[in-house]
């Protein structure tokens, strides 16, 4: 993995949590900066680094065609849903629900809401995510699926690539306008999730200095909370999946431990602090109990939930994409 997209995703998930964390105490304003347009920014980030990485899996599979598509669907599903159902499955016994800061008791949800989580459709089905990062999942679900097509696109080039985002970005503009689309929301977020493919298909030209990427990083974030919006994040998102190709490895030892271990549970995090934060500062009102369940619960879902699954994904999929055996015919 490279060490600037292990802290690009480190400090995506950094972004959300503080944007989290400080809305659960109606700190909803630093001076003139919406929190959760740093939230926001932290997603967006997000899609830039999960479009390239995942492109760059299948370039590693050597696989084409429909083995590459089964090979990349069942990892893809057994990479997300344990963890997404886990915790849909752990908001309704302990009677949380998303309340705009966090989680907080309330009423179960009814059977429909409760499918649509567990089947992560939120987007289409108009439903309310049970745990609030949980609405950015049916659109990564949803750009998986597009994702193996943009992979074989065989006449795949930079102008062809920026043609399609701008194409995408006008496009984005009309769920939100005309009734009949606003179930397609995963339109509006395209434009974030094309810059990763644009960066896997760039050819790497690597003269930026890497004490700049966190700077980097921490500029584009300053510009967008700034002036936030819809299509400032579009543009943004493009300038990094131009820039990725050009910004060295990072090299520094103790930023490459951090951010490689804060990425490694980064998945973890982003779904379990949640409720870390309704059991630390709602239930305790104990910050060390926020620090400790901060680290020991994204660890515990890693190994007992994630990795599992990872493994049991890797198996069933090249099991499927194996080739077949052609029966051979009996001699008379």
């Amino acid at each position: 993995m490279s060490p600037n997209l292990d802290l690009l995703r480190s400090l995506a998930v950094l972004m959300v949590l503080f944007d989290h964390i400080c809305r659960h105490f109606h700190h909803d304003r630093i001076g003139g900066i919406a929190v959760v347009d740093i939230g926001f920014f932290g997603v967006f980030l997000f899609f830039v680094h999960t479009s390239l990485v995942l492109m760059s899996s299948m370039e590693r599979s050597h696989l084409r065609g429909t083995a590459l598509m089964r090979n990349f669907y069942i990892r893809r599903f057994f990479r997300i849903f344990p963890l997404s159902i886990l915790v849909v499955l752990a908001a309704v016994a302990l009677h949380l629900h998303a309340d705009g800061r966090g989680l907080s008791y309330g009423a179960r949800p009814g059977p429909g809401e409760l499918i649509s989580n567990l089947l992560l459709t939120q987007n289409l089905t108009h439903s309310h995510s049970i745990v609030g990062p949980l609405w950015t999942l049916p659109l990564e679900v949803q750009m998986y699926v597009l994702l193996p097509f943009l992979f074989l696109w065989k006449k795949r080039s930079l102008t062809k690539l920026l043609v399609l985002w701008a194409a995408c970005a006008v496009l984005g503009h009309f769920p939100q306008t005309i009734y009949a689309l606003s179930w397609f929301t995963l339109l509006l977020y395209i434009p974030n999730f094309l810059p990763g493919i644009l960066a896997f298909s760039l050819p790497e030209n690597r003269f930026i200095p890497s004490f700049l990427w966190p700077p980097f990083i921490l500029l584009l974030l300053t510009v967008f909370v700034l002036n936030p919006g819809r299509q400032m994040a579009a543009e943004l998102c493009l300038l990094l999946g131009l820039a990725i190709p050009l910004f060295k490895e990072i090299s520094l030892p103790a930023m490459k431990f951090v951010s490689h271990e804060v990425a490694k549970y980064s998945y973890g995090i982003y779904l379990g602090h949640s409720f870390c934060v309704w059991l630390a500062l709602t239930r305790f009102h104990s910050w060390v109990l926020l620090a400790l369940t901060l680290v020991a619960v994204p660890v515990a879902l890693y190994y007992t939930v994630e990795r599992p699954g990872i493994r049991l994904g890797v198996r069933l999929a090249d099991w499927a994409s194996r080739p077949r055996r052609q029966a051979v015919p009996a001699v008379a």
